[in-house]
């Protein structure tokens, strides 16, 4: 087991911009925070200073790691309770995703595992999320078995058929073999699903039934389990952290992969590439004050109304591809027809320029409140996202 602290400092090393591609929409799961909405759209700052200051609420986050018995990275997923400090959210990463960035240097998750342990894996996942952890372990399948245990049995849904045997045979039995389809296991056969076939060169086709596996869990959790533990303080331990997580109702949920073509992948590896926006889409939801900024340009808070979740994702696309962050999304504001940029500082307000190619004039509002952490609270108005071509 390896904890590692909560880290809130931004980081400063670059990192890379992922693909502008069209993915499916991604529920938002996000904080309401304070949100300020005033008619003036150009005042300046003379006040700025004596702003009240809204911090994120707490939402602390850990990474859990599964080795079989060889040693190999099986699955890497990742927890963030709740701001009530129970409940949360479930996100499971691929162990095949990138994190080389450039033809000649791919590399997957599980290569960094092979190679680097568990500390260089956090790291890496951190780099592909934008999420800092709080505490980080790396379980067998013993381990898992005993976690899925009061929650059996699951009910998963499988996207390919999985191997349950020992793996000698050629032709497996057919009692060897789950198939593709809706399922419902003990916890043992359960955890067979995170660890079989990891590996073998397939771990596309592991994903989704992985994603299937915290499906049935989330859904066994239903509204969760008593807990007598502190919910005001972060979890030291990953028991602890557990424990709270599934003291309440959870969601969860994976992350899509794109396909890199042979001229991308030269090397022939396993390898996928994560779509970083919508990554950041979906922690900014759910763990805003875990999030780095890495990039130099300003730090965004993103808010639009529901029922335009593939328009925000797109949104951050272009916000990152210019060289800002973001880190906190809210997709439950009150509709609006303008788009408004809500800019505590001068300084920041000319720094928002860096987006007018996005948003076309820039027109700012002013703040009654500074959120910790962010340059620019950017609400998206109607008139904008309804022009955002899918």
């Amino acid at each position: 087991m390896s904890a590692i602290p909560g880290r809130r400092k931004r980081r400063t090393v670059a990192m890379f911009v992922t693909t502008l591609l069209v993915l499916l929409s991604v529920p938002a799961l996000g904080w309401v925070g304070v949100r300020a909405v005033l008619d003036s759209t150009g005042g300046r700052d003379a006040l700025a200073d004596n702003l009240p200051v809204q911090a994120f609420p707490s939402t602390p986050t850990a990474l859990y790691l599964t080795t079989d018995a060889a040693g190999v990275l099986t699955s890497a997923t990742v927890f963030v309770l709740a701001p009530a400090g129970v409940g949360g959210s479930i996100v499971s990463v691929p162990v095949n995703a990138d994190i080389g960035f450039a033809d000649d240097a791919r590399q997957s998750l599980q290569q960094v595992y092979a190679e680097g342990g568990v500390d260089a894996t956090a790291l890496a996942v951190e780099s592909l999320v934008l999420v800092s952890f709080n505490v980080v372990e790396v379980v067998d399948e013993a381990t898992v078995t005993e976690m899925l245990l009061p929650f059996a049995p699951l009910t998963i849904t499988l996207t390919s058929d999985v191997r349950i045997g020992d793996g000698e045979s050629e032709i497996p039995s057919a009692d060897e073999v789950l198939r593709a389809g809706t399922v419902v296991l003990d916890a043992e056969m359960s955890a067979r699903v995170m660890f079989a076939g990891a590996g073998q060169g397939d771990e596309t086709g592991r994903k989704g039934n992985l994603e299937g596996l915290w499906a049935g869990f989330a859904a066994s959790v239903s509204g969760g389990r008593a807990t007598t533990l502190p919910t005001n303080v972060a979890p030291v331990t990953m028991d602890e952290f557990v424990t709270r997580l599934v003291a309440a109702r959870v969601q969860s949920r994976g992350l899509t992969t794109l396909p890199l073509t042979e001229e991308q992948n030269p090397g022939g590896g396993d390898v996928v590439q994560l779509d970083q926006s919508e990554a950041v889409f979906v922690f900014a939801s759910v763990a805003p004050g875990s999030m780095s900024a890495p990039k130099l340009g300003p730090v965004f808070r993103v808010e639009a109304p529901p029922g335009y979740d593939l328009q925000v994702k797109l949104t951050i696309d272009k916000i990152l591809f210019v060289g800002a962050n973001v880190i906190s999304v809210d997709t439950s504001a009150p509709s609006r027809p303008d788009t408004l940029f809500f800019v505590p500082d001068e300084v920041n307000r000319d720094r928002a320029q860096i987006t007018d190619e996005i948003f076309g004039t820039i027109v700012f509002a002013e703040p009654t409140v500074r959120i910790d952490g962010v340059d620019v609270t950017l609400v998206l108005g109607t008139d904008y996202l309804s022009s955002v071509e899918t």
